[in-house]
């Protein structure tokens, strides 16, 4: 009987590895991939953090209800037009007294830091308090919202709506006391509603989310909790607006401007709305609206930069209109003379994108505010008795002779 033989044993395939080809060994480069496997695990877990030590962010990013306000008094036209932002309460930290430097040396300063904080063509938000001028880069606001400052000893919020393009700056003093405030996470008709930013109990227990109030900036109110009940007011200040930095500076060559945090610099750098400036949409709901024939018989898109005047009504210009004035006889200065209300005013503007600023002639204070032509027809008409005025559109060049 012959011995069994063994079963054949079939050979693989030779492989071949072409020259370079990637092997997911260290030596291949496979710990690229773990290093970026390692990463993720760390940012995931710190993205869990405030979970898992009890600190939740407050607000589902839809329901005005999740934010933890106390809604119960809830002041505003339309509850349909209050809703999140798509990001929790606070999502956006408030800049609470930051630094300041003066306006001449901010050479010396983008020549020592990178990437640069302000150039000549950048726009800020330009305000004199008390005989200070002073100015806040919208670069730096795009990342904050909200600025809780002092400036010539006066504590003021510097405030910016991105989807209104407005800006305004109040005093923090509010129903007798001095307050911070913070994003709040919700939009009010397209606008920045913000709410105060309350500190922990003497033990270090935080403040319920309730006892917070909310406020509309273009509307300057108190618009839910313990402060709307009482219609509290908030007090813009005047002389405020949307500038080139070299417009300001040469207007105000001793100007101060408040300093970015470095660690918000990458945020910084991120956000931008140059897009949806460009674009038809709106980001969230704003009533009422505009139709069409009444922005065809304009000539205006929902988005047209516009700079509201506060007199006894409120006096819309479109920045259009403004540089046709301008353009019709006094364009090396870049300005203009208007008459509201039988005031007369100075108008500026400078060379740069959607900018613009206004003066009494009598250099008496006024109250202006830069805006979007949507959020001015939908939130200052017909609100708290105060009449949006019809669109400004100036009188035709006279027609030149002949030389």
């Amino acid at each position: 009987m012959s011995e069994a033989e063994p079963p054949a044993v079939q050979s693989e395939p030779q492989r071949t590895e072409r020259p370079g080809s990637p092997t997911l060994t260290f030596r291949g480069g496979g710990w690229v991939i773990a290093l970026a496997g390692v990463l993720v695990a760390l940012l995931m877990g710190w993205s869990l953090l405030p979970v898992l030590i009890g600190h939740r962010p407050i607000g589902d990013g839809r329901s005005a209800a999740s934010y933890g306000f106390d809604l119960s008094n809830l002041a505003i036209n339309n509850q349909s037009t209050l809703v999140g932002s798509g990001n929790p309460r606070g999502f956006l930290p408030s800049l609470d007294d930051p630094k300041h430097l003066r306006g001449s040396e901010m050479l010396v300063y983008n020549s020592q830091n990178r990437p640069k904080f302000v150039v000549p063509t950048d726009r800020v938000i330009g305000s004199v308090i008390d005989g200070v001028a002073h100015a806040w880069p919208l670069s730096m606001m795009n990342a904050h919202e909200v600025v809780n400052d002092t400036v010539a000893g006066k504590p003021v919020v510097a405030t910016y709506s991105p989807l209104c393009d407005t800006a305004m700056v109040f005093d923090r003093t509010v129903a007798g006391s001095v307050r911070r405030f913070e994003v709040s996470g919700l939009l009010y008709d397209s606008n920045l509603a913000f709410c105060e930013k309350l500190a922990p109990s003497a033990d270090g227990t935080p403040a319920p989310p309730s006892a917070s109030t909310l406020f509309s900036q273009l509307e300057a109110r108190a618009i839910a909790g313990p402060l709307a009940k009482d219609g509290v007011t908030l007090t813009p200040l005047p002389n405020v607006c949307i500038t080139s930095w070299a417009d300001w500076l040469a207007r105000h060559p001793q100007t101060t401007v408040t300093l970015r945090e470095p660690e918000m610099i990458r945020r910084m750098k991120e956000i931008s709305y140059a897009h949806y400036f460009l674009s038809r949409e709106l980001q969230a709901p704003a009533s009422p609206l505009p139709t069409e024939d009444e922005l065809a018989k304009d000539g205006l898109r929902l988005k047209s930069p516009m700079l509201a005047v506060r007199t006894a009504e409120w006096h819309p210009w479109t920045l259009v209109s403004i540089e046709s004035l301008v353009a019709g006889g006094l364009a090396p200065a870049r300005t203009a003379r208007i008459t509201i209300d039988g005031i007369e005013h100075v108008v500026t503007i400078p060379i740069g994108p959607a900018v613009a600023r206004i003066e009494r002639a009598d250099g008496a204070p006024v109250l202006s505010v830069p805006v979007l032509y949507f959020a001015a027809y939908a939130i200052l008409r017909e609100r708290d008795g105060v009449r949006l005025a019809p669109i400004a559109v100036p009188p035709a060049p006279a027609p030149t002779s002949a030389p």
